[in-house]
């Protein structure tokens, strides 16, 4: 039977539901602090980002899909509370959808991807500070900003990954790695990057764009699959003279497998050479050329060794937790995520400590947009009932997620994957269901072309509106 609109929008639904005062500072807890601080940040720190708390302060690290979320859900559900969000950038700008703006859909503007925190901030009642957080002091409490003190009676980490170019790459030297954040920017993390990857591509005029899928942990699993194909459909809209090379560490698309299978092979055959079971060994980035051991079909017994020249290289390297995991002094992964109790988003080392997001360390959990908003919504109201000194079992409200790749324009189409957890018996159980139109044998749908975009403005209006 054919999937329906009513059908895939129940999708949506499915995964949208959800969702002790510290003492100041003692002279000897600042000879302390001097200790492990940077001499010169010394002096800043002694200011107060805020002023001591008088009632419960909930400081959100990470202004992204779930700190916003939290934020915002948390006044809600307890206006009494004080909650103070911290990012480090200037700008909200949502990495959903800005794959859509390398593949040239007119739908898509920066307008579209880039928000003011200000407006929920002002709405809500909650304060938005643009600082970076340099340390975190669980024993008294108290964040470390490059603008002052905040102290906190709970504390949300939801600060998102970082890039790991050492670990992809540990024979490169410092300067080399410079390079290739400059020149092959990732863009996994919205802002400065993206744009520089979007000027890179406009410059292109004929040549191979390349695109590598690391092995291990990286933000949004199908996020290079669904930018071959951007980067596909912006060379056949613009008629290049160009391919694009789509390097994989794993032997099929990790995320949405057969549809994006279905899109290599039936949408852009002409355009993305595919190379699966792919390591990269090298990149000289003064002759733009990229090599790489390949081990998939019709290679050598040991890998055949491949060089290909470039004119645009997305480097993708591996992933590893944000830097304020570790400040945070509590338990984590080796990947840098946090460890917790389950099922709840409590550090196991500290329970006024939750960790929502990328770093949560629930690998069952795939990564997107769409469970950072759900595991913030889940939070806020584990915090608002601790506050009111409810009961709450975690195990009854289990996030959902919802990610949809576009795949091409004109017409546009889409491909989908839904996720539904549960926690039973001490275990998570994830359910993974890829929509399948029988009606025309293809994954492919305009349907769901379509409910990306109300997708999109169904979740921006539940973090800002």
């Amino acid at each position: 039977m054919a999937i329906d609109r009513r059908d895939l929008l129940k999708l949506t639904f499915l995964t949208a539901a959800g969702a002790a005062l510290p003492a100041q500072a003692s002279s000897r807890h600042r000879k302390r602090r001097r200790r492990y601080l940077q001499p010169p940040l010394v002096r800043k720190l002694e200011a107060a980002l805020l002023p001591p708390v008088t009632k419960p302060r909930i400081v959100i690290v990470g202004g992204g899909f779930g700190g916003l979320t939290v934020a915002k859900k948390l006044k809600i559900a307890y206006p009494e509370a004080e909650v103070a969000v911290l990012d480090k950038r200037e700008i909200f700008m949502t990495g959903p959808m800005y794959n859509l703006m390398l593949g040239g859909i007119d739908r898509v503007t920066l307008g579209t991807l880039v928000h003011d925190r200000m407006i929920p901030a002002a709405k809500y009642g909650y304060r938005y500070f643009t600082t970076e957080v340099i340390d975190i002091d669980r024993v008294h409490k108290q964040v470390y900003t490059t603008r002052g003190i905040i102290d906190y009676t709970f504390l949300v980490l939801s600060p998102g990954i970082a890039y790991d170019y050492e670990k992809a790459f540990p024979k490169w030297g410092a300067e080399k790695i410079v390079r290739a954040k400059a020149e092959a920017p990732a863009a996994l993390i919205p802002g400065q990057e993206f744009l520089t990857l979007l000027q890179q591509l406009k410059n292109v005029r004929e040549g191979n764009i390349v695109v590598t899928v690391p092995m291990g942990k990286y933000r949004c699993p199908p996020a290079p699959y669904e930018r071959a194909c951007m980067f596909a459909n912006y060379i056949r809209h613009h008629k290049l003279k160009s391919k694009v090379i789509l390097i994989d560490s794993y032997d099929r698309p990790v995320s949405k497998t057969p549809a994006f299978e279905e899109a290599f092979k039936e949408v852009y055959p002409d355009i993305i050479e595919y190379y699966p079971s792919s390591i990269v060994t090298d990149v000289d980035f003064d002759n733009k050329t990229i090599a790489f051991d390949y081990w998939g079909p019709g290679s050598g017994d040991d890998g055949t060794p491949k060089k290909l020249s470039y004119a645009l290289l997305n480097l993708i390297p591996n992933n590893r937790g944000s830097d304020v995991i570790k400040m945070a002094r509590i338990k984590t992964l080796p990947w840098g995520s946090a460890v917790l109790k389950p099922p709840s988003y409590q550090s196991v080392t500290d329970e006024d400590i939750y960790v929502i997001g990328d770093c949560a360390g629930y690998d069952v959990f795939p990564e997107s947009g769409q469970m950072a908003n759900s595991m913030g919504t889940i939070c806020a109201q584990h915090i608002a009932w601790r506050l009111q000194k409810k009961p709450f079992d975690p195990a009854k409200d289990m996030p959902g997620n919802i990610c949809i790749s576009m795949i091409q324009s004109d017409p546009d189409r889409a491909i989908s994957e839904s996720h539904a957890i549960t926690y039973v018996n001490g275990r998570f159980k994830v359910e993974g269901y890829i929509p399948f139109d029988t009606s025309t044998q293809q994954y492919r749908s305009p349907l769901i072309a379509e409910m990306l975009f109300d997708w999109y403005d169904g979740i921006m209006e539940d973090i800002f509106g």
